[in-house]
């Protein structure tokens, strides 16, 4: 059941990377992602009024899944919808698949972790599949290498936040109301600096916002399962699969964005690659 939840997870945030994609056509990426957010936000808190108790909102151990919100889904989701409109969704959600290898990283530098020589393997693979989504053919200027590093700043926030929340799951069992309350703090955080930051309004075209809307639902269902998931199974589970969303991604978009951005051999080999680095990583790199 922990696997299905995990990929049912996966299959969300590709589904709502596509729709994200399509949507910044019409959309700048800060009203996308304040939007997005809120869509989210809305998905998440249905559930969690549905089926949890809020009781929990009253304790101190709440505060890591604040802090959690402030860094993702909340900056770190404006560096990817930055991403997204830059570089397209193949390339930022291939790189941000290195999210949980990050995560690692940081266990070892902060919590005293080992990496072992399956971590290399698993690290050379993310370097090769980075080094070819990196690679831009002759000729071609429809995105530039150093808008890249939004995909990688999304990455590096997502990683945090997984940190955070596991410091925070050591003492709070309640994954959806954890859910709950960092996608409201980061709707919050969202719609504060939208507002005082914003040198213009935040149009939004209709088509745009019901687009925005599908992809607030898409990762709304994606948030809950996959907090569902933690709960059930292990990180060292769950992470992997869920990170493989880069792969539903860049299939959904070699299907259904062909007008908007060309998925090469290069990404595809390259999305194959990082993702399978990341599950060595994750799976046997740390001890």
């Amino acid at each position: 059941m922990t696997p299905l939840l995990a990929l049912s997870a996966a299959f969300g945030f590709g589904v709502a990377g596509i729709f994200l994609k399509r949507a910044l056509q019409y959309v700048d990426p800060l009203p996308a992602a304040v939007l997005s957010v809120t869509f989210t936000t809305a998905v998440v808190w249905t559930v969690t009024l549905s089926t949890t108790s809020l009781d929990g909102l009253l304790t101190p151990r709440i505060l890591p899944f604040v802090v959690a919100g402030v860094i993702a889904p909340g900056l770190a989701r404006l560096a990817l919808f930055t991403g997204i409109d830059r570089v397209g969704v193949a390339r930022t959600y291939a790189i941000g698949a290195t999210a949980p290898l990050v995560s690692v990283v940081l266990a070892i530098l902060f919590l005293g972790e080992r990496p072992s020589w399956l971590l290399l393997i698993g690290a050379g693979a993310i370097v090769v599949g980075g080094t070819l989504l990196s690679a831009r053919p002759p000729g071609d200027r429809s995105w530039r290498r150093r808008d890249l590093v939004f995909a990688g700043l999304a990455a590096f926030g997502f990683a945090v936040r997984d940190n955070v929340t596991r410091y925070g799951f050591l003492d709070f069992t309640d994954p959806v109301l954890a859910a709950a309350v960092s996608t409201a703090t980061s709707g919050t955080l969202m719609w504060t600096y939208a507002l005082i930051a914003a040198r213009r309004e935040l149009r939004v075209d209709r088509l745009g916002l019901k687009l925005l809307m599908c992809a607030g639902v898409a990762e709304g269902f994606a948030y809950v399962t996959m907090w569902r998931a933690l709960a059930r199974g292990s990180v060292a589970v769950v992470s992997p699969l869920t990170n493989s969303h880069s792969i539903f991604a860049v299939v959904l978009a070699a299907v259904f964005l062909r007008d908007l951005e060309r998925v090469t051999w290069r990404i595809g080999v390259a999305t194959v690659l990082m993702v399978a680095g990341v599950m060595i990583v994750l799976r046997f790199g740390a001890r």
